[in-house]
């Protein structure tokens, strides 16, 4: 009986040493977006101005791929809040080297990733006004404690309007 607690008590220190090593990857990193100089996201038949915010949460250092991102952009998915329709912007090619080119996030820092979503985008669920939601998301290779790992981190942003953007 008391090798079998010992046993059972090794194997939860084991699983739980594993888990400092890399954390789940789903708290490493935070991003938060929003419209550069323009607080409500209001579309009024102009270019949309994305300020991305990833934050580290971690208490280590985090490289983090920003010059490939900056090259190839965030994926974003536009929502028509009334008809569902929707739509994936296109991203950029990028040499695939800058994968490898990490920028190091301290604990608690952040960096910003400038993006525009394009009026022309904006004004394909224009009917006659906007209410769409941006589905921003970022996913990277990146480079924790020497080790490479994997995240995903999304935001969403509601883009509306005042009045008619464009005439059908």
């Amino acid at each position: 009986m008391l090798c079998e607690l010992i046993t059972c008590l090794s194997v939860l220190l084991s699983v739980s040493a594993l888990g400092r090593d890399i954390p789940m990857k789903n708290h490493l990193l935070t991003i938060k977006a929003k419209c550069k100089g323009n607080d409500q996201c209001l579309f009024e038949g102009q270019d949309l101005f994305l300020q991305i915010t990833i934050t580290n949460q971690q208490p280590v250092a985090i490289g983090y791929p920003l010059a490939y991102r900056q090259k190839t952009g965030p994926t974003i998915r536009l929502v028509d809040e009334r008809t569902k329709a929707e739509a994936y912007l296109k991203t950029n090619l990028a040499d695939p080297d800058l994968r490898q080119n990490f920028t190091e996030i301290p604990p608690g820092e952040s960096v910003v990733l400038e993006w525009v979503i394009t009026s022309g985008e904006i004004e394909q669920f224009a009917r006659p006004t906007v209410d769409i939601s941006a589905e921003i998301t970022l996913k990277a290779e990146i480079r924790v404690r020497g080790k490479l790992v994997d995240t995903t981190n999304t935001d969403t942003i509601r883009i509306t309007s005042r009045g008619t953007v464009i005439k059908r």
